[in-house]
């Protein structure tokens, strides 16, 4: 079959790693799919410019095409909807011209780039699979200032992913909680699979086996991954560490290893307080997963209004056999670690209980093999991305191509 993915947010093996599309798309092309990728020239996750001659691109075992988009600093910002905007105008114009298909595979959000991407799937008799990433517009309840004004403001978005979701052909969702939500806009009887982003399990574990610590003697390392964002409340976790330093507690070391909008102020915060905090940048996945593999603990502080559910960084933590202390209200997310014994659920903004699942976590070492146990099980029966590949395939496949 002929299959063109469409996403903006795509990145590159080269550019950060393994990740769930990366690993996704090779598996399409080794089964013989002919696959276009269609991304922009603007990566999300390095907030820089792609390269559009990069000779890494011409290695890969799919067509790519980067449609050109603005930019933008802020992940919360008026220019970013620009961008996003100028972005699914290039598509649109792209797909105007383009021959047709037998499936077109959209993450979303945007919602609006669905539509696009329906547009033209109607067009050529394609078939269309959505896959939730995230719900857009329930993240922008996050912003103080919108929440008075977000029914005026996103009425009108909510209904539009109604109507994306009634057309698809097949639904992919990277949680069930997301799932249900998509199936409760679709077409009775919708092919639909829940399938994590995972991590690669097999992957880490190999890179375990071949792993030297680093850490120093009574060090007890507790580790931070992704984006330093107003989604997460690393201010109280830098509260937590200063006020254990200053009970003496001088094992804590808290790594942090991404970027984001409010790296500088995180810093300025970490660098008026006691706690020892390390900031590690944006580290390619292998340099990760071997931070990871000397914590002892990992963190998980979204803000209490999120809307998120299984995350990126809780299947890296899992397969690296770190357990989590959580601040995430996604009950999916809290059950499976409760379930699986895999860390501790808190409230956020409590900075007591983080205190004392830290000291309990140092001072009952007994507990803290167990918990990563659970969080190694947790990764191989519930996040690991292989699964997940497998549902996705097994559905693309279902769908057999072309309407009839």
């Amino acid at each position: 079959m002929t299959i063109l993915f469409i996403w903006n947010y795509h990145y590159f093996p080269f550019e950060k790693g393994k990740s769930r599309f990366s690993d996704f798309l090779d598996e399409l092309a080794a089964k013989g799919h002919d696959v276009e990728v269609v991304c922009s020239t603007f990566y999300h996750m390095g907030k820089s410019f792609r390269d559009v001659s990069d000779p890494r691109l011409a290695c890969l075992p799919y067509k790519t095409t980067l449609i050109p988009e603005l930019g933008y600093k802020k992940n919360i910002s008026f220019r970013r909807w620009r961008s996003i905007r100028a972005f699914n105008r290039g598509v649109e114009r792209f797909l105007s011209n383009h021959d047709g298909v037998d499936e077109v595979y959209i993450p979303i959000p945007s919602n609006e780039l669905a539509l696009i991407g329906e547009r033209f799937a109607q067009r050529v008799g394609a078939k269309v699979i959505l896959d939730i990433e995230d719900l857009w517009p329930e993240s922008f309840r996050m912003i103080k200032a919108v929440r008075p004004f977000y029914r005026p403001l996103f009425g009108k978005s909510e209904k539009r992913r109604a109507r994306t979701l009634a057309q698809a052909d097949g639904l992919v969702a990277v949680s069930q909680t997301y799932l249900n939500l998509g199936l409760a806009s679709a077409k009775a009887g919708t092919p639909a699979v829940s399938a994590p982003i995972g991590a690669d399990v097999e992957y880490v574990r190999a890179l375990q086996m071949q792993h030297v610590s680093k850490k120093k003697p009574g060090e007890f390392w507790v580790g931070y991954i992704g984006t330093l964002s107003k989604s997460y409340d690393l201010y109280t976790v830098i509260d937590a560490l200063d006020a254990l330093a200053i009970a003496h507690f001088d094992n804590f070391v808290l790594k942090i290893m991404g970027s984001g909008p409010n790296l500088e102020d995180v810093r300025k915060y970490a660098s008026k307080k006691h706690g020892k905090v390390e900031f590690l940048g944006l580290l390619p996945y292998n340099a990760m997963c071997e931070v990871l593999f000397d914590c002892d603990v990992g963190l998980n502080p979204i803000i209490a209004t999120s809307v998120s559910s299984l995350i990126n960084k809780i299947a890296d933590y899992a397969a690296c056999s770190v357990p989590v202390i959580n601040t995430q209200q996604s009950a999916e997310y809290r059950s499976l670690l409760a379930n699986y014994e895999a860390g501790w659920n808190i409230w956020p903004k409590d900075v007591i209980a983080l205190q004392k699942a830290l000291v309990f976590a140092l001072k009952h070492p007994e507990q803290l093999i167990k918990a990563k146990q659970g969080a190694l099980s947790l990764a191989v029966n519930e996040l690991n991305r292989a699964d997940s590949q497998r549902k996705m395939l097994g559905l693309i496949e279902s769908l057999g191509g072309k309407k009839q």
